[in-house]
């Protein structure tokens, strides 16, 4: 994967050199930190924090006139957040053999990374000094390329399979997993919006120093796996009765949020 995406990168940037006019094209490269979070779309997830993750970019501005242009490029985003929630999985009880179902709250920090191609229009000012102030707007797409998450979970209910009490409380200890691969748990295409402004301070001729911030907001679900619905209570919410109760599931949706800062270089 790392191959690809160095291959992808050269491949970008040779095909821009090579068309560069020093009136039309301005090529960049940017590292990217990111402070980011995921939000929740269900009252049943809660978001508990922000995490702090970083990238890098290779930019390209095709210039109509010297203070307007498209933005194009090429970004490796890593981002995430971290959520927490009911979901059922099956373990093992104590002193038993056999998996059963269990309710357990799981706090989740997601890793994520993303190969995203914004599209933005770039509006620029004169130079003043040698400081020249710029905004830009537009579209993201990104593709997830890797998936991973740090898992806390707290098994609360077993399911002991009789009609008097068919959820028990669980003797299962908790556990926390780590690194592990959550892939089939996130949707593969992200859309975004974006809006950033920033400087380019003037070293020689075209080369300049750029630093910004940008708020890169998801408007697409990153999520695709299931949690177990509470109330507004947080008590779980069951269907069917007996040894027939069930809780009742649904689809987690949650949008990947970020502020990056931006830091880099501009020929």
């Amino acid at each position: 994967m790392k191959n690809s995406i160095l291959i992808t990168l050269a491949v970008f940037a040779a095909t821009f050199l090579n068309a560069q006019d020093s009136q039309q094209w301005k090529i960049g490269f940017k590292l990217n930190p990111n402070v980011s979070w995921i939000k929740p779309d269900n009252k049943s997830i809660t978001q508990e924090g922000n995490v702090f993750r970083f990238g890098f970019s290779l930019n390209a501005d095709k210039h109509f006139t010297d203070n307007y242009a498209l933005g194009l490029g090429l970004n490796i985003t890593r981002t995430g957040g971290e959520l927490s929630y009911l979901r059922q999985t099956n373990a093992v009880p104590e002193g038993k053999v056999d998996e059963v179902p269990h309710i357990s709250m799981v706090t989740r920090t997601y890793k994520l990374q993303y190969i995203e191609v914004p599209l933005t229009l770039k509006l620029r000012t004169n130079e003043i000094g040698y400081i020249t102030y710029w905004g830009q707007f537009g579209l993201g797409l990104g593709i997830n390329i890797n998936a991973k998450a740090d898992d806390e979970i707290d098994y609360q209910l077993e399911y002991t399979n009789t009609a008097l009490e068919p959820w028990a409380q669980s003797d299962l200890t908790s556990v926390t997993v780590e690194d592990e691969d959550i892939k089939d748990d996130i949707n593969l295409f992200r859309a975004s919006l974006i809006i950033g402004g920033g400087i380019e301070y003037s070293l020689s001729g075209t080369t300049a120093i750029i630093a910004g911030i940008t708020y890169n907001n998801g408007f697409s679900n990153s999520l695709k796996s299931r949690g177990v619905l509470t109330n507004d209570s947080d008590a779980v919410v069951y269907e069917g009765s007996g040894a027939d109760k069930k809780p009742r599931q649904y689809e987690l949706k949650g949008m990947v949020n970020f502020f990056e800062f931006n830091i880099g270089i501009l020929f």
